[in-house]
């Protein structure tokens, strides 16, 4: 984020503010990871079973590789 370079002062007093909400909002893993992680509870069975997923399978425009 360009803002955030131009102002570190800033910057730490908005995650010190983030932190205060939810301690686990900064994770370490990438966004890509999130997201399959999203599309993947979203297709868990309510016991927590995946279907048969085949490859190339799309969910929200998302490729789901397992």
């Amino acid at each position: 984020m360009k803002w955030a370079a131009q102002n570190p002062e800033r910057t730490a007093q908005r995650a010190a503010q983030l932190t205060a909400i939810d301690p686990d909002w900064n994770r370490p893993w990438p966004p890509d990871w999130q997201r399959h992680h999203r599309v993947l509870t979203d297709l868990a069975d309510t016991d927590g079973q995946l279907p048969g997923i085949t490859p190339g399978a799309l969910m929200d425009g998302d490729d789901i590789e397992l």
